[in-house]
């Protein structure tokens, strides 16, 4: 009988596993007999789920609880028989399970945690462990989903030989990362596509080889015209300077030494 409820848990997460990419399922289970919430629809919002795991948990009603997070869980994840066996065995054990196929937004394992400390203090100082497993891939998912499940099967069973406890396992915050598309080409077309690259590269080179000499070769470049100015200036300051130099007229007669009665008075 026991059986056959927890088969029916899981299965109630996978009914509606294509609902929504952007939600994930909740699953609450407890050693201890719970009512049951009045809200059993298998889609709700994370505020119903909320208010309806705080009703539940109000009275305090056992030692220890765990709170595991798996980031990017989806319905259709635990579809599979074997997805996450640990967790399936520890659901059979239970004397309370409560499961939501869809939960849409994002579910605060924060609050659920702080509501548990407040509502059992003054009662007993309880046990409230969160536990936050590897993000979900992809691709490959199942992989991360069982080895995630391994490690939680080790807490659990600590958990099952110390008294009373309550496991609540929810989805945490989308952490998916964007995917890069790159192209890949099977060998035969990669060869061809070489091989027309060849023959534009050769077919290319043969035209320029055909093309007049004043087409192929590029002769008047900006670095030929800068210098062409700047030489055209420099000639002609040279120009300007030749002409100053050769137009000084000097008469022969300043170069004699002067013999007249002036400079035989100077000479005295």
């Amino acid at each position: 009988m026991r059986l056959s409820r927890t088969a029916a848990a899981l299965a109630a997460c996978c009914a509606s596993a294509n609902a929504f990419s952007d939600s994930s399922p909740f699953i609450l289970f407890s050693t201890t007999k719970l009512e049951q919430p009045a809200n059993q629809a298998q889609i709700q919002s994370s505020r119903d789920v909320s208010t309806s795991v705080q009703k539940l948990l109000s009275g305090c009603p056992t030692e220890r609880y765990l709170i595991v997070s798996q980031p990017n869980l989806n319905a259709n994840d635990l579809s599979a028989k074997d997805a996450v066996p640990n967790l399936r065995r520890s659901l059979e054990k239970a004397q309370t399970s409560y499961t939501i196929a869809e939960v849409a937004g994002q579910l605060s394992l924060k609050e659920i945690s702080a509501h548990i400390q407040a509502s059992c203090d003054g009662v007993l100082r309880p046990f409230i462990d969160e536990l936050e497993l590897a993000p979900l891939p992809s691709a490959n998912g199942a992989r991360t989903l069982k080895d995630n499940d391994s490690e939680l099967g080790m807490v659990l069973e600590q958990y099952e030989r110390e008294g009373s406890y309550t496991i609540i396992y929810a989805g945490g915050p989308r952490q998916e990362t964007p995917q890069t598309y790159s192209a890949e080409f099977p060998g035969a077309v990669h060869q061809e596509l070489k091989r027309d690259l060849h023959l534009i590269q050769q077919r290319a080179k043969n035209n320029s080889q055909n093309l007049p000499l004043f087409e192929k070769y590029q002769y008047f470049t900006p670095g030929i015209f800068t210098a062409l100015v700047a030489a055209t200036i420099l000639i002609s300051i040279l120009y300007v300077g030749l002409l100053g130099v050769a137009s000084l007229e000097v008469p022969y007669g300043a170069f004699d030494k002067e013999m007249g009665p002036a400079a035989q008075k100077k000479q005295q």
